[in-house]
């Protein structure tokens, strides 16, 4: 490592933080402000603003995402009914986790390599469909927060109240990560197992390890355990379990033949974090003391929640861009390696929404001229989105009475009677309240629709409807279009 090298960069906490939020508005800004960049963040900002309308989580809206993801979005839609504000807030928390890479891969690596992590990490997660409000981009927060804490105990052994404080605190945050999503579940119980393998090396004995893997145990289930008592308490405990669990074993999992495909693409657009991390772990790994072991096993928890998962889809990767860039650093220190690094962050940029500024310009404006036709067709829609962006609703003011707000709920095949309420009766009490305005794709081929509410609404589509126009939404994944159909 080059001591002049890594001396060149701040050293200021404050100065870190400043590049953290520099590159996060850089990489996020161009997505401020377009309602239909990703699906899934549109149901969590529309589920957010529901429940300020009385609306409970699993209940009067339905989703199978943890509570303390609704929560979040609740809070955010109490400042501001735009998605700029939760678009703005997830930028602070990509900017705040980057910032926690950097102190944690400081206790190891050189400072140079530590910043270009952090800010690795930060640009990355656009790749991965992590460019505004989606759930990693806030739980992966508390998940370093956790880390940063059951490293330093390990790290500086203390074997005092300020450490056991320090690692139930760890496993706190991380349980207020499983919270948003259940497969960080396996990342928590790693650090959990870190924390204990620390205090034994630190000559706990058999009964003060078997109390705290106790402890630990406790206050990691703690956050998911208060939200259960809180449904438990308002007597729809039914409706959280089979949102946590029940709906989750009930989903099909269609794999398809190209996941050998997604994995290679998922790689390429990781080599930035995962290359420098192999080299770290390996050729350097050594230098890295208990670094390297507490690295690989994250490493290895955060890709067993990736693979529980089988879906692969983009999003799903982001929770393992943050141990790939902490493990990262070590290499990423070293000066020819940075250069190496310098040119390829360059090449990640050129990937950014930086590029993309037209693109979600031009969705800003469909998703505004869409409504505004809505709207001036019929002032008081009755509407019902089958197949598009979820956002219409909040933006038209119109809700069907349903909890199965969320489009793909309905229309795929998949999602049949996850819940604990039946997908076509759903439909059926939809159509029954007359929407006077439908959204469905055109020409949008779906292999796995549900044919028994396909079949329903296209029978309501031609009795009483008619096709008035075919307009074009552009999300993250491209254009598609869609048939707005009017009806008596």
């Amino acid at each position: 490592m080059d001591s002049r090298f890594s001396a060149a960069w701040p050293h200021d906490r404050r100065v870190q933080f400043a590049l953290c939020l520099f590159i996060a508005l850089l990489t996020r800004a161009p997505v401020f402000g377009d309602p239909n960049y990703l699906p899934d963040e549109q149901l969590f900002f529309t589920i957010g603003q529901r429940m300020h309308d009385g609306f409970l989580p699993y209940v009067g809206v339905w989703d199978r995402k943890g509570p303390g993801l609704f929560l979040v979005y609740y809070l955010i839609a109490g400042l501001s009914r735009s998605v700029v504000a939760y678009q703005a807030i997830a930028a602070l928390f990509a900017a705040a986790t980057g910032y926690l890479v950097i102190r944690l891969a400081s206790r190891f690596a050189p400072v140079a390599g530590a910043i270009i992590a952090g800010l690795l990490y930060i640009a990355l997660l656009p790749l991965f469909a992590g460019g505004a409000g989606n759930a990693p981009v806030f739980y992966n927060l508390p998940m370093a927060a956790a880390a940063l804490l059951v490293f330093r105990g390990a790290a500086q052994p203390r074997n005092d109240a300020r450490s056991q404080r320090d690692e139930v605190l760890a496993m706190l945050l991380a349980g207020s990560a499983i919270t948003f999503k259940q497969t960080a579940v396996f990342e928590g119980i790693w650090l959990g197992c870190f924390a204990l393998w620390s205090a034994w090396r630190q000559g706990a004995g058999p009964a003060r390890l078997a109390l705290r893997a106790l402890v630990l145990a406790l206050a990691g289930a703690a956050p998911m355990l208060a939200f259960a008592a809180a449904y438990l308490a308002l007597g729809h405990f039914d409706a959280f379990w089979q949102a946590m669990v029940i709906s989750n074993m009930r989903k099909a999992y269609l794999l398809g033949d190209d996941q050998a495909r997604r994995l290679a693409i998922f790689a390429l657009f990781l080599a930035p974090t995962l290359v420098p991390a192999v080299l770290s772990l390996t050729l350097l790994g050594r230098a890295m003391g208990i670094a390297r072991w507490f690295l690989i096993g994250w490493l290895g928890a955060a890709l067993v929640g990736f693979a529980s998962v089988p879906n692969f889809i983009d999003h799903y990767a982001l929770p393992l861009i943050l141990p790939t860039s902490v493990a990262a650093a070590m290499a990423l220190g070293w000066r020819r390696g940075t250069v190496l690094t310098g040119l390829v962050v360059l090449a990640v940029l050129s990937a950014m929404p930086l590029q993309q500024l037209g693109q979600r310009a031009t969705s800003r404006a469909q998703m505004q001229a869409l409504v505004g036709q809505i709207m001036g067709r019929d002032p008081a829609p009755r509407l019902f989105v089958f197949e598009g962006p979820v956002f219409l609703y909040p933006l038209t003011g119109s809700y069907p009475p349903t909890p199965l707000i969320f489009p793909l709920h309905l229309f795929y095949a998949p999602e049949r009677n996850t819940s604990q309420f039946d997908t076509a009766g759903e439909v059926r009490k939809v159509l029954a309240w007359r929407p006077t305005t439908i959204v469905r794709a055109h020409g949008l081929r779906n292999d796995y629709l549900n044919v028994e509410t396909d079949a329903m609404v296209r029978k309501y589509l031609q009795e009483r409807c008619r096709r008035w126009l075919t307009a074009p939404l552009t999300d993250r994944y491209g254009t598609n279009e869609y048939d707005i159909y009017a009806c008596v």
